[in-house]
């Protein structure tokens, strides 16, 4: 109510998808992070549970039909880099669902958004980040944590810890190389009208 209220005002709040499989032992923990974080950060965003996509899901195999080419995915740069070793495993697929359809979401209300998972735990300077996101020039910004390491030079990531933080991150968890994914080549173009 407050959010819909909110936004006929013409006040916008960045609205923060958990992603949580419903029969996650961590979803206990999710309800109880978006609660805290819904009282904590009021007026600023609004977080809400995202529903995961899981091969049980009612329409899993009409998502494949409709979604998954292994065709194009075989021929890819990511499929060939030292991060995959085969075809996505239909957990993996449901992982890419579910962040997908959160993707579309944002596209239909052209509204910015932020997707994290259920294992997330969120900085002190979260909010912080997240307003330095929304000033950026960037369409898309992937935050991370200490996970992945910290890449200086990669422009469209945006760490999520201080610098202090980023200093004590263990060297050996961070990935040396930076993989790219070439895009698809364009369409090509249209045939010309017959002769007259």
């Amino acid at each position: 109510m407050l959010k819909s209220m909110l936004y006929y005002l013409g006040v916008h709040l960045t609205q923060v998808y958990i992603i949580s499989l419903k029969e996650s032992q961590r979803r206990l923990d999710t309800e109880k992070l978006v609660l805290e974080s819904n009282e904590k950060f009021k007026g600023r965003c609004v977080f809400q549970i995202f529903d995961a996509i899981s091969p049980k899901h009612q329409d899993f195999e009409k998502f494949v039909q409709e979604l998954y080419d292994s065709s194009s995915m075989l021929k890819s740069d990511w499929f060939h880099s030292d991060y995959c070793y085969q075809e996505l495993l239909p957990q993996e697929f449901g992982c890419y669902l579910s962040h997908y359809l959160l993707w579309k979401e944002c596209v239909k209300t052209n509204q910015p958004v932020v997707i994290l998972e259920d294992d997330a735990m969120l900085e002190s300077n979260f909010m912080q980040a997240l307003e330095d996101c929304l000033k950026s020039p960037f369409d898309f910004v992937r935050l991370y944590g200490h996970y992945w390491g910290g890449h200086k030079t990669n422009l469209c990531a945006l760490p999520i810890y201080t610098e202090t933080e980023e200093a004590e991150a263990s060297i050996e968890k961070t990935p040396i190389e930076n993989y790219e994914v070439t895009p698809p080549p364009p369409p090509p173009p249209p045939p010309p009208p017959p002769p007259p």
